[in-house]
């Protein structure tokens, strides 16, 4: 509401700034002192509107997690200005594949080449199958991926056990010597 009328430039008219406290006094049981501080510290944040997200908590039964994370994580992305592969590792780090879906890829997303390696490798390497259907369905080839040296990355990465491309290869060749692998 203080974020409508405040303009950056001219002063909140001294009319609404009584409202404002005697509201605040009301809703938050404070004394006069504490909400004109409290009006001072809104007054600060309708500086930079732009930073603002306005999240209503609905009253129905379901769980409101969902939402209040997708609101949250689409908030990071405008305030950041964040590129769309660094929007990407953020949906995969918090497991959005369904914001990754309609606020990253969206029609016109023109992605580099080998842009959304880095994004497929780290979806394997937390066992994010979601993102991995959705990177493939965007553009990811896994005969460009799947190199040697990726395959290795990703059978000795830190989520599993510490060699587990040597594990392997010596399921499927029990004889090769000790310090081969």
């Amino acid at each position: 509401y203080a974020s409508d009328s405040e303009t950056g430039e001219q002063p909140v008219l001294e009319s609404m700034k009584d409202y404002i406290i005697n509201t605040i006094q009301r809703t938050f049981e404070v004394g006069c002192e504490q909400a004109e501080c409290l009006y001072a510290e809104l007054l600060q944040c309708t500086q930079k509107k732009n930073l603002i997200t306005v999240f209503r908590i609905s009253e129905r039964a379901d769980p409101i997690t969902q939402e209040l994370d997708q609101t949250i994580l689409t908030a990071l992305f405008r305030a950041q200005h964040l590129t769309p592969s660094e929007q990407l590792s953020l949906a995969l780090t918090w497991n959005r594949v369904d914001i990754a879906r309609s606020e990253i890829f969206i029609y016109g997303q023109e992605w580099p080449d080998g842009a959304l390696n880095e994004a497929m490798m780290q979806a394997l390497e937390h066992d994010r199958i979601d993102f991995v259907k959705l990177l493939l369905e965007n553009g990811v080839s896994m005969r460009k991926f799947l190199t040697i040296p990726r395959l290795e990355e990703l059978y000795n990465t830190k989520q599993g056990p510490s060699n587990t491309l040597g594990y392997i290869l010596r399921d499927v060749r029990p004889h090769i010597p000790r310090g081969y692998v």
